[in-house]
């Protein structure tokens, strides 16, 4: 197509071209240049007041925005397109995709509006086939709504309609959408059943993203099983932290639904001597092993079988010569054991703590803190840790940005500038050497940036793995730019039950407490900038709310060592 960009003669030629460059930018992710010839394409079809290639343009556009999360300009750019539409049958395609854009913007009535405004138009013309994959559209809108008649009645009908016609691609969406419908219906088994109809077709027709979809739509179900409790507790530079988690028996996907019982950090002054001496303080030693057993106390008290409670010194405390004394009043203190890791083996306990046994061997690890960003995997089905650091996280980056340009208002600027130079240029020297970072499929992420955008996006969700999007990640990132403060004004309404919606209320007030908007925008570029170079678009994204190396300790330790007795 550059060959022939250069070839034209006409700029009527050229026009075709520029669409096409679009499209095939599109196809490869590359959402700039798409955007830049999509808009050629726009300019030249109005220097030629060609209309109904100004409303194609203006539609590729729309999809370009919708791709990079800006929902408005995306909505804008459908809406004057639809304005320059003079046939009905060219309308309906349009009213489709305005439908998603309010369906993306969580307006579900509106939503519902425009798909039906599409479907009466393909069935006044007699295009029962594309009505039919609008019905599914609309159905799987009502299912979202826990409108269950009505999307029952849309998935049947438009499931119908597609398969009339052998339509294979809309057949294995109507499965998912089904399988979806059953999840929320609460009939798993059926939810599994159709979901690997769909998974089974799509693979038939080599739809990779159809399979991805529904590897994606397994992943989300959850059997409930067998429950267990366990302790963790972690003695660091700053002191001693404690949890305790109730484990539901991992499913056949491998994922586990984890909800965290109990959660208290105490400060102790146990690093006192060693950066001096190199060694622990005996009356820091004391204080800190009198602060465990209460916390062990505590967490037996919440029903934790002593066996099923883990201590574990960090990198920070076997830097002590002395630390196997400490161990030794901690185990007469408690009668337990106390293990201790190094620094190679926090980063491995965190993939065991953000990623579930099933998936190890196909997925990377995204840690983002807020002074660094840890990014590994296992190498193969070995515990061979891989892994890199980019040098900052929420905090650092801004803090960067500012010491470079204290000027407010090119806050924004010099973080891009930063993450273009720094972060980028690191990630693509990684990626040279470690082919798995771009070649698995799928991505675990932690950290308190993915948490504050999970919690802003999708405060009814408490799972402990939330499945998203790249495309969540430009809408975060946009939010942030374009409303600031406002990112927190998130609307409550349409979460139902009570205590989801309170729950909800405290962990939108957590980030409020924990982040400030300069932190967020600074995160939400570090995770946008390794989405772009790690091409999350092609990935399977998957939040793990509890992932961290001491979670992961007692995953392997504890969970994994059961599964295996068993």
């Amino acid at each position: 197509m550059k060959n022939a960009e250069k070839l034209a003669t006409s700029k009527k030629d050229l026009a075709f071209v520029y669409n096409r460059l679009g499209l095939i930018y599109d196809n490869k992710d590359d959402l700039d240049n798409a955007l830049f010839y999509h808009s050629k394409h726009l300019s030249l079809s109005r220097e030629l007041g060609n209309r109904r290639e100004e409303a194609v343009a203006l539609s590729n556009i729309a999809g370009v925005y919708r791709s990079k999360g800006d929902l408005d300009k995306a909505l804008d750019y459908y809406e004057q397109s639809l304005k320059l539409k003079t046939d009905e049958k060219d309308k309906a395609p349009t009213l489709n995709n305005i439908a998603f854009i309010y369906r993306d913007k969580g307006d579900f009535p509106k939503a519902v509006e425009y798909f039906k405004k599409a479907i009466d138009i393909f069935e006044r013309v007699g295009d029962y086939h594309r009505s039919g994959q609008t019905m599914l559209n609309l159905g799987d809108t009502y299912r979202e709504m826990k409108d269950f008649e009505n999307a029952w009645y849309y998935l049947n009908e438009g499931l119908k309609r597609v398969t009339k016609v052998g339509d294979k691609y809309w057949e294995a969406t109507a499965y998912l959408y089904f399988g979806y419908y059953y999840l929320d219906t609460g009939d798993k088994k059926k939810a599994k059943e159709y979901f690997e109809k769909g998974l089974k077709l799509a693979k038939g027709i080599g739809s990779k993203r159809l399979e991805m979809e529904a590897l994606f739509a397994l992943a989300v179900l959850e059997a409930q099983k067998k429950t267990n409790l366990y302790g963790g507790i972690e003695v660091g530079s700053k002191g001693v932290k404690a949890m305790v988690v109730e484990v539901k028996e991992a499913d056949a996907e491998g994922f586990y639904n984890v909800d965290e019982k109990f959660r208290k950090s105490v400060n102790t002054t146990i690093i006192a001597g060693v950066a001096e001496k190199g060694l622990m303080d005996e009356d820091a030693m004391n204080e800190t092993v009198k602060v465990i057993k209460e916390l062990m106390a505590e967490i037996e008290k919440r029903g934790v079988r002593k066996e099923d409670i883990f201590i574990v010194g960090s990198s920070a405390i076997i830097r002590a010569k002395n630390y196997n004394v400490f161990a030794q009043k901690v185990k007469e203190a408690t009668q337990k054991d106390m293990a201790f890791i190094n620094t190679e083996e926090e980063v491995f306990y965190n993939i065991i703590g953000s990623i579930p046994k099933k998936y190890r061997a196909n997925a990377i690890s995204v840690d983002i803190g807020s002074g660094n960003t840890k990014i590994g995997y296992l190498e193969g089905d070995s515990q061979r840790t891989v892994s890199f650091e980019i040098p900052y996280g929420t905090v650092s980056l801004g803090d960067k940005a500012k010491k470079e340009n204290p000027s407010e208002k090119e806050y924004v600027n010099t973080l891009l500038k930063i993450a273009s130079s720094d972060v980028a240029p690191k990630i693509k020297k990684e990626v040279s050497r470690k082919p798995p970072l771009l070649n698995r499929k799928y991505v675990f992420m932690n950290g308190g940036i993915v948490w504050a955008m999970v919690t802003l996006l999708y405060p009814e969700k408490k799972d402990s793995f939330v499945i998203l999007k790249a495309e969540d990640i430009n809408r975060f990132y946009n939010m942030l730019i374009n409303k600031k403060e406002a990112v927190f004004n998130v609307d409550l309404q349409k979460i139902k039950d009570e205590d989801t919606r309170k729950y909800a209320e405290k962990q939108i007030q957590s980030v409020k407490d924990v982040f400030s908007i300069d932190n967020l925008i600074a995160g939400a570029t570090i995770l946008k900038t390794i989405s772009d170079e790690l091409k999350f678009r092609n990935k399977i994204l998957i939040f793990s709310r509890h992932g961290s190396w001491l979670w992961g300790y007692i995953a392997l330790n504890g969970i994994e060592k059961f599964e295996t007795n068993k």
